[in-house]
């Protein structure tokens, strides 16, 4: 999926997705498990996310404007014809607004900013 990432690059992401991910009863639909490649946790994230377009659109929804995805990619993304790839193409979005935030910081951090 994305190559140059270090493990604890991975690690980063799938805590951010466990906070973004977190119900009104404050448990997380995503744990912080300790998947040891983005390829692993992004078929865990494109089961939940089914699970949560089927299930629970409403707090899809709240998630994905707490993670900051583009309103213009998401708009594109559900108005687009094949709605089976819904959930995978979330899973994209979401990792690679994570990507972003990861990178920013270690930027950030360096003095490149």
């Amino acid at each position: 999926m994305i190559e140059g990432l270090k493990q604890e690059d991975i690690f980063s992401i799938q805590k951010s997705v466990s906070k973004d991910f977190i119900k009104s009863d404050y448990t997380s639909i995503i744990p912080n498990n300790d998947f040891n490649n983005l390829e692993e946790f992004h078929k865990y994230l494109v089961i939940k996310l089914r699970d949560l377009l089927d299930n629970d659109y409403n707090l899809l929804i709240n998630i994905l404007y707490k993670i900051d995805i583009s309103e213009k990619k998401l708009s594109k993304l559900f108005s687009s014809r094949n709605k089976e790839s819904i959930p995978e193409e979330l899973a994209n979005l979401i990792i690679e607004r994570q990507i972003e935030k990861v990178n920013f910081r270690r930027l950030y951090r360096e003095g490149k900013l």
